[in-house]
């Protein structure tokens, strides 16, 4: 167990170090920048990476950070202090169930969200979870709002497959692999009820 451990920590450390994470890092920022502007309100599904994320957003953004149990049971000060000097609001939601289901998010009230290895957290609970996740993230979209996503798993295009194939909420999806991830964006589509009643009305 302890070797696990080590050997998984080396890894992390060693990101610092590997050339692909700095580029992979830029091309997130890029992809970031052109799809979220100032004042956006954004959601980030299952946030474990602190204030890191919050350096890819403009000024005047309001983020919501969804944390599981053991993220929320950290001291968010210093995150909350990050997203004060880059001149951006910060709240957080807790994930229900012990983490296992999405927190209470108010439908269509966020301009974008940012999934940075999520689906790949969900995983381990099987493809429900993993649809889920992205469901959850794509309802508390506004229609037309953007889902900015980063994988950095082998099985990323699965993950992705299983979590959008089967959402009537995606209206176009554009993704690309750069150093050794997939990353991409989602456009929301307007929910199929709502569609239903414009066409009843004729227009």
């Amino acid at each position: 167990m302890r070797r696990a451990l080590f050997l998984l920590t080396t890894a992390h450390a060693l990101d610092w170090v590997n050339p692909k994470y700095w580029q992979l890092q830029a091309s997130t920022a890029k992809l970031v920048s052109a799809c979220i502007g100032r004042g956006s309100t954004v959601l980030e599904v299952d946030a474990v990476d602190g204030a890191k994320n919050l350096y890819y957003l403009p000024m005047g953004c309001t983020i919501t950070q969804w944390l599981n149990p053991q993220e929320a049971a950290k001291d968010i000060g210093p995150t909350k202090m990050a997203a004060s000097k880059n001149g951006q609001g910060l709240e957080t939601v807790n994930a229900r169930d012990n983490g296992r289901k999405a927190p209470r998010l108010q439908p269509e009230s966020f301009d974008a969200c940012l999934m940075f290895g999520a689906l790949a957290r969900a995983a381990p609970r099987g493809p429900d979870a993993v649809f889920e996740t992205c469901d959850a993230a794509l309802r508390a979209l506004k229609p037309d709002g953007r889902l900015v996503f980063v994988e950095r798993t082998d099985d990323a295009e699965l993950l992705l497959a299983t979590a959008l194939d089967d959402s009537d909420l995606v209206a176009d999806c554009e993704s690309s692999r750069e150093h050794g991830a997939i990353i991409g964006v989602v456009t929301r589509g307007l929910d199929p009820a709502k569609k239903r009643k414009k066409s009843k009305k004729g227009f």
